[in-house]
């Protein structure tokens, strides 16, 4: 059972590593517990995830580590949100799902522009709704006289004009529009997620871009320029925590 377990978590599935919890009695577990936070919040129900571990002390490791991110990503605190999604995009590599790795990739060159814009107007520690599309195209015609429907276009707009000479806005956008990043973004379009019926495998991403590491390895540079702490493989670091209260909490034969 163990070994299945194991293979579950180490793949971030975390469903999947609750059934065989609950099918051997030991979902109530700390193990459990553990777990059950985790499939919450992969999936972005930190509200839920927040309740479960609460059923831990204080004193507890996991409890630690994991409890004040899951505070700040229940408040929406833009970073947080923004580390959580770079995580995400590590699973959809890990499991080999390229198209849904598509997605977030896409996801992410929006959100990063977003987040650049708002630290810009001094909100990147207040609400995630900062960087909702509309709130943002509302303060580009409102205070920058900036039309343009496309989001991206807009904010490129309003960097160039007004941040032209911030060489970090200069360097992430650089890499944004870069042409290994067109080449990913325009396989994205291509795919069920976007416009159309292309399947995509590891060699199509090798070709446009290169190992999918790189393109993680890219983005976490981009938040680093911007300032955040680097955060790596969080959910790694609770895996081997999970694997411990398991071993303590498995019944003896």
């Amino acid at each position: 059972m163990r070994d299945v377990f194991q293979k579950l978590i180490e793949r971030y599935d975390y469903g999947g590593a609750m059934e065989v919890l609950r099918t051997n009695g030991m979902d109530q577990t700390d193990a459990g517990i553990v777990t059950d936070a985790c499939r919450c919040a992969v999936n972005f129900d930190f509200e839920s995830a927040w309740a479960i571990l609460k059923q831990l002390p204080p004193s507890d490791e996991a409890f630690q580590l994991m409890f004040p991110r899951l505070e700040a990503l229940k408040k929406g605190v833009p970073e947080e949100m923004m580390l959580e999604l770079l995580e995400n995009i590590m699973f959809q590599i890990v499991n080999e799902e390229y198209i849904d790795f598509l997605g977030r990739v896409y996801r992410f060159k929006e959100a990063v522009y977003k987040y650049m814009f708002i630290k810009t107007q001094g909100h990147e520690k207040q609400h995630v709704r900062y960087m909702e599309k509309n709130e943002i195209m509302k303060t580009l015609r409102k205070h920058y006289h900036i039309y343009n429907a496309n989001l991206i276009r807009a904010l490129n707009v309003y960097f160039d004009k007004f941040h032209g000479n911030d060489q970090r806005f200069e360097q992430i956008i650089s890499r944004m529009n870069s042409r290994e990043m067109d080449r990913l973004i325009q396989l994205r379009h291509e795919s069920p997620i976007g416009h159309g019926f292309r399947g995509v495998g590891l060699p199509d991403i090798l070709r446009a871009y290169g190992d999918p590491y790189a393109v993680l390895e890219d983005f976490k540079a981009c938040m680093r320029i911007l300032g955040t702490r680097d955060e790596p493989y969080k959910y790694s670091k609770i895996n081997c925590i999970i694997l411990n209260l398991f071993d303590r909490d498995q019944p003896h034969q």
